[in-house]
């Protein structure tokens, strides 16, 4: 069985996505130290002036030790009513925008008082909506400690997973003989985005799935052939 696992960041890019669809079961690592200044809680759009940031707003002062799973999300700014004009102002005019605006909309209605309370709904609405069957468990309801590499085997180890995908930056920092001295195989996976029809210029990627979704609902299935890799090691 091949497991995958990744941070559940805000509104992830189509690697994330990919990595998920190469997988039996993906992870989502909410168990790890939250990482100022990532993907976490911030993802890039497409404007007229270029790339820009949507980011969720959450408590990290004197925090700096936190989990994901503990973050906060700052409520002194009405973060809803921003982040639904930014994506009306960007993409109301998309192909897909009529069809998928109101199911972000509902979630962005629903209450939410932690971070994860909407990075990971988010993941799965976009995972649904591409039709990817992969099943997703959190990390922190697994019992795992630990860090590094040990915590990764760890987890692929508490799911049945034989197999390990990991992107490409893995080679610089995973210890491949203790997958190994498991009984686990590690493989690695490298994306490059499929070029799809954007607004405001040329093609950018490593946007939000939301702006390939807005952009162009026909290709809304997870399709492998859109996929340009260099496949497993």
């Amino acid at each position: 069985m091949i497991v995958a696992l990744h941070q559940p960041n805000l509104f992830p890019w189509l690697g994330f996505f990919d990595k998920m669809a190469s997988a039996d079961l993906f992870i989502l690592l909410d168990n790890v130290q939250f990482t100022k200044r990532g993907y976490q809680n911030r993802v890039k759009l497409k404007g007229a002036a270029g790339e820009q940031w949507l980011t969720l707003p959450v408590k990290t002062k004197g925090r700096y030790y936190q989990r994901t799973d503990e973050v906060q999300i700052n409520q002194e700014r009405d973060w809803r009513k921003e982040h639904l004009r930014t994506l009306t102002t960007l993409y109301g005019g998309t192909a897909g925008f009529a069809r998928i605006m109101p199911q972000i909309a509902e979630l962005y209605d629903r209450p939410h008082e932690k971070l994860v309370d909407l990075t990971v709904p988010g993941i799965f609405l976009i995972r649904d909506y591409l039709g990817i069957r992969t099943p997703l468990v959190r990390a922190s309801q697994l019992g795992v400690e630990g860090s590094g590499s040990e915590m990764i085997c760890s987890l692929v180890k508490a799911v049945g997973g034989s197999v390990y995908l990991s992107g490409p930056s893995g080679r610089a920092y995973l210890d491949e003989s203790v997958f190994a001295e498991a009984g686990i195989r590690v493989e690695y996976r490298q994306f490059v985005s499929p070029v799809y029809p954007q607004r405001f210029g040329p093609f950018v990627g490593g946007l939000s799935t939301l702006d390939y979704l807005f952009h162009d609902p026909d290709l809304h299935a997870w399709n492998p052939a859109w996929q340009r890799t260099e496949g497993f090691r």
